[in-house]
């Protein structure tokens, strides 16, 4: 995105208490869930710093010269975050400060969602960010508020092609990654995961049913595929114009 209950059997255990007057239930959840972020943050800094060399080698020094990209983890991602303009549950890329915004917390919930291909999906929605911030660099941010100037009634149409455009990006990424572009386990996670995360497969937070397709903002698990495999296979950055594509 450019600016996604444990119930226990009642035991002895579960009510002791520690010297300190915390639970021990709490006290080891706390701890279960400090290991986790320890876990999603060094994998999600392992792909971060993957894809920025990757993206260097293919981009040269326009990576860094004018627009130095970051990586944020944050407890939320807020307004405030971005100037006011983005809130949303993350990742999310600031094009204004070219910071990449990760709350942990949403992640975790989000590995639900992804199943077995958490790990995959973790640096696929990283190289998906990251794919904004090449965007920016390319210009594609203009080009999209010039197509949106133009026609206003395919607002709506406009974003998801400029998010496929960073899912290209993402498997431009891939392709010349030497730590991903080989690894099959890897390639089908990422697959996994982009089948998990479309948006005909996300569901209403209030009512639990899929949401309609009037509210998409990513594209389909198959749009999204497509795209990705596009990047991943062409491993060209000429191959993601999918804002101008005839089909999307």
């Amino acid at each position: 995105m450019a600016c996604v209950a444990l119930v226990g059997a009642m035991s002895f255990a579960a009510h002791r208490v520690s010297a300190q007057g915390v639970p021990v239930s709490v006290q080891h959840t706390d701890a279960d869930m400090l290991a986790r972020e320890m876990r999603m943050r060094t994998l999600i800094a392992n792909a971060w710093h993957d894809a920025t060399t990757t993206w260097n080698e293919i981009l040269g020094t326009r990576l860094y010269e004018s627009d130095l990209p970051q990586i944020n983890f944050v407890a939320a991602v807020r307004p405030s975050h971005c100037y006011g303009l983005y809130v949303g549950t993350g990742p999310v890329y600031c094009s204004g400060n070219n910071t990449v915004f990760v709350s942990l917390a949403e992640m975790d919930r989000l590995s639900s969602r992804l199943g077995s291909a958490a790990d995959e999906g973790y640096a696929f929605l990283v190289a998906h960010e990251l794919g904004h911030h090449v965007q920016k660099i390319l210009g594609r941010f203009r080009v999209l508020s010039g197509l949106m100037r133009e026609s206003p009634h395919l607002q709506r149409e406009l974003v998801i092609r400029f998010e496929l455009e960073a899912d290209c990006l993402a498997g431009v990424w891939a392709g010349n990654s030497p730590a991903y572009a080989k690894d099959e386990s890897v390639r089908a996670g990422i697959l996994g995961a982009l089948d998990a995360i479309g948006d005909d497969k996300a569901r209403s937070s209030g009512t639990g049913q899929l949401i309609d397709p009037a509210q998409f903002t990513h594209g389909t698990s198959e749009q999204r595929t497509r795209w990705y495999l596009i990047g991943y296979q062409n491993r060209e950055i000429d191959a993601c114009n999918v804002l101008e594509a005839a089909e999307y």
